[in-house]
C-alpha cells in the first residue's frame, strides 16, 4: 500500500523554510555589498543577474513545473532530464554572447559568473522536480539551505579577503555545484531506486521524439518565464542605462525587501502545484477551488503587510540594514512594496495556472506585459528615475495579475461545467 501524501501545511513549512533560508542568505550577500561596498556594486550584481537570469530561465523551460504538472506521466523523469543537460550549454553560450556585445570590462565578467552559476541552478531545480513531485518538499528545503549558506560563506569571505566583486563571483558557481553533487543526486537517486523501470533511473536520456514532445510542451511556458524575467530586466536595464549603477543598486536592495513575502508566496505556489493539478485531474472543483481562496486570502495579507511596514517604519528600516543613502527615499519604498504585493498575488495565481497546464494562456498575459512595461518605461523612467521604475513595476504586476485571474476563473468555472480535461489544457 502506497504511503498517505503529506500533507499541504507541512509541504508548505518545508518549503517555507528551504526558501526563507536561501532567500536570507541571497540577502545577506547583498548585505554584505552594502557594508564593505558601494552601490555601484550593488548595481552591477543586480545588472548581471537581470542581464543572465531571463536567458537561463527561458533555457530551463520550466521543466520542473511541466515534470510536476504532468499527473499522467508521459515522459519518465530521465527524459526531463536529458532536456535540461541538452539546453543548458546553450544558455550559458547565450550570456555569454549577450553579456560580450552589449555591456564591456568588469560588467561581461560579472554577467558571465553570475551566468555560470545560474546554469548550475538549472540543473538542480530539474531535480528539484523529481522531489517535488513525490512531495519530498524536506529534501528540496534542506538542499535550499545548504546552498544558501554555502553562497553566503563564501560570497562573504572572498569579498572581505579581496574587495573584488567578481572575485567573490567565482564562489558562486561553486558554492551551488558541491551541494548539487554531495546532497541532491544521493538522494534523488534514493527516490527512484525502489521504482521499476524507466523510473528507476537518473541517466539522462536523449530519445529525439520525447525530446520534441516535452520541448513543445515545455516551450509556451519558458517564453512565459522568459517574459515573467523582463519585469525586472525592463525597469532596471533602462535605469542603469539612464542613471547608471548606483541609482540601479539603491532601487535593486529596496525592491530585494519585497522578497520577505515573496518568500512565503514561492513556497505556497510551489508546495500547492502538485496537489493542485491532481485536483483538476479528477475534476475535482470543490478542492482546487478551495486551496486557490486559502493562496488569495495570503497573498492580500502579505501585500497589506508590506505596504504598512514600508509606511511607518521603512526609513529606520533602511538605514539599519543598509545605511542612510537607502533611506532617503521613503516615498519610493512604499511605490516598491505595493508593486512587490501586487506582483505576489499574481504568482500566486500562476500556480493554479501551471496546474492546468494553460501554458499558451500564460504566453499571451506576459508576451502584453512585456510591451507594456517597454512602454511605461520609455515614458517613465528617463524623466523619473527610481520612482518611473518603481510605477512601471507596479502598472506592469496589476495588468498580470487581473489577466491571471480571469484565467484562474475562466478554469475553474470550466471544472463545475464538467469540461474533460483534455479539452482545457493548454486553452484555458
Amino acid at each position: 500500500m502506497a504511503a498517505p501524501a503529506p500533507s499541504l501545511r507541512r509541504n508548505f513549512t518545508w518549503t517555507f523554510l528551504g526558501n526563507a533560508v536561501f532567500a536570507a542568505s541571497q540577502w545577506g550577500i547583498l548585505v554584505v555589498l552594502t557594508k564593505l561596498g558601494s552601490a555601484a556594486e550593488v548595481g552591477r550584481l543586480s545588472l548581471a543577474s537581470t542581464v543572465a537570469t531571463p536567458l537561463v530561465v527561458f533555457a530551463n523551460l520550466q521543466l520542473r513545473s511541466v515534470f510536476v504538472s504532468d499527473a499522467h506521466g508521459r515522459f519518465p523523469f530521465r527524459d526531463y532530464l536529458g532536456v535540461q543537460l541538452l539546453l543548458a550549454p546553450l544558455a550559458l553560450a547565450a550570456v555569454v554572447v549577450t553579456g560580450t556585445v552589449c555591456y564591456s570590462g568588469p560588467q561581461v565578467t560579472a554577467i558571465v559568473l553570475y551566468g555560470i552559476g545560474r546554469v548550475i541552478d538549472g540543473v538542480g531545480d530539474v531535480l528539484y522536480g523529481l522531489e517535488q513531485k513525490r512531495e519530498r518538499m524536506d529534501l528540496m528545503a534542506r538542499s535550499l539551505m545548504i546552498r544558501g549558506a554555502v553562497s553566503l560563506v563564501l560570497f562573504a569571505v572572498v569579498y572581505w579577503w579581496t574587495r573584488s566583486l567578481n572575485a567573490a563571483l567565482v564562489a558562486w558557481p561553486v558554492a551551488w555545484a558541491v551541494p548539487l553533487l554531495v546532497f541532491d543526486l544521493p538522494r534523488c537517486r534514493a527516490l527512484v531506486r525502489d521504482a521499476a523501470g524507466e523510473e528507476g533511473s537518473l541517466r539522462p536520456r536523449w530519445r529525439p521524439g520525447a525530446l520534441r514532445a516535452i520541448i513543445w510542451t515545455a516551450l509556451p511556458l519558458g517564453v512565459v518565464m522568459l517574459l515573467i524575467q523582463l519585469r525586472n530586466t525592463v525597469p532596471r536595464t533602462m535605469l542603469e542605462s539612464a542613471q547608471g549603477e548606483e541609482a540601479l543598486g539603491i532601487f535593486s536592495a529596496m525592491a530585494y525587501l519585497v522578497l520577505v513575502s515573496n518568500t512565503v508566496v514561492m513556497a505556497l505556489s510551489q508546495s500547492s502545484i502538485a496537489r493542485l493539478a491532481r485536483n483538476h485531474a479528477d475534476g475535482d472543483a470543490r478542492a482546487f477551488r478551495s486551496t486557490v481562496g486559502k493562496l488569495m486570502a495570503v497573498g492580500v495579507v502579505l501585500g497589506l503587510a508590506g505596504v504598512a511596514v514600508a509606511r511607518w517604519w521603512g526609513g529606520p528600516l533602511l538605514t539599519l540594514v543598509y545605511g542612510a543613502e537607502y533611506a532617503v527615499r521613503g516615498d519610493l519604498f512604499v511605490l516598491i512594496m505595493a508593486g512587490g504585493g501586487i506582483m505576489n498575488l499574481g504568482s500566486l495565481l500562476g500556480a493554479p495556472a501551471t496546474a492546468m497546464q494553460a501554458f499558451r494562456s500564460q504566453l499571451v498575459i506576459h508576451a502584453l506585459n512585456a510591451g507594456l512595461l517597454v512602454a511605461m518605461g520609455r515614458w517613465l523612467i528617463p524623466a523619473h528615475g527610481m520612482a518611473g521604475a518603481a510605477w512601471t513595476v507596479l502598472a506592469g504586476a496589476a495588468w498580470v495579475t487581473l489577466a491571471y485571474g480571469a484565467v484562474v476563473l475562466r478554469g475553474m468555472a470550466r471544472m463545475r461545467a464538467g469540461v474533460p480535461v483534455a479539452a482545457q489544457g493548454g486553452a484555458v
